[in-house]
């Protein structure tokens, strides 16, 4: 889709990222057969055995309000060092991200968005929100209990009951969205390459545009700023 012809963009620019999607089939088994390979598909089952030693594990979609306040609350709580690790700051910290993904996860129940929620004795130990679409679920936000349990790989077992949920449904798409991340391969997925559409609006549009193509340190600095800036309510500003 020429989508730069509707912002009069000159062009569209080859991103340094793809994004990574698996193709789903049933039955599960055959999809891990064919996604996983026997060697990987084998270490998961190892994994399981051992997290399911540690206690009582169950993995559902939160169907109500009290569930995905729960699992969004501890999506923040495990997301923060995650990023702070890597020299970024996580969105969710901030509380008007956090509204916004809140409400997008309770306003679609059953609808266009799934929450997932890996549960180890009844404390979440894992989350995975996404937007289901046509035979699709691209997954928008995760996060786990690194600490807790990396030993497990609990990233791969929640992305394994993720897509085994998404085949009992009859999709056939899970999207793991962008990112060039080792994962996503292994599960089957498949890259596509990403175009960037870029196009000012005003002369200090073009001036920044034009700082962020010289220099990336520029736009860490941006956002910084952006960071710092009051943020604009009905109610005043912040």
């Amino acid at each position: 889709m020429p989508i730069e012809n509707l912002l009069g963009a000159p062009h569209r620019s080859l991103m340094d990222t793809n994004a990574y999607a698996t193709v789903l089939s049933a039955p599960f088994e055959q999809w891990q057969i064919n996604a996983l390979g026997k060697s990987y598909q084998k270490e998961l089952a190892k994994k399981w055995r051992q997290i399911h030693k540690k206690g009582t594990l169950t993995f559902s979609c939160c169907n109500d309000s009290a569930s995905v306040a729960e699992a969004m609350d501890v999506m923040r709580k495990f997301r923060g060092p995650r990023f702070h690790a890597h020299g970024d700051g996580d969105l969710l910290q901030r509380p008007e991200y956090f509204d916004f993904y809140s409400s997008v996860a309770l306003r679609g129940i059953g609808c266009f968005t799934r929450l997932y929620a890996m549960k180890m004795d009844g404390e979440v130990i894992a989350a995975a929100l996404g937007l289901a679409h046509r035979g699709s679920l691209l997954v928008v936000m995760t996060a786990f209990d690194i600490e807790g349990y990396k030993s497990q790989s609990i990233g791969a077992l929640t992305f394994e009951s993720v897509a085994k949920d998404c085949i009992s449904r009859g999709d056939r798409v899970l999207d793991f969205t962008i990112g060039d991340e080792p994962y996503k391969m292994q599960f089957g997925g498949q890259p596509t390459p990403m175009s960037s559409v870029t196009q000012a609006g005003s002369a200090a549009g073009s001036l920044a545009l034009f700082a962020l193509k010289q220099a990336p340190w520029i736009k860490q600095a941006a956002k910084r700023v952006t960071e710092l800036r009051p943020v604009r309510t009905s109610t005043g500003t912040r």
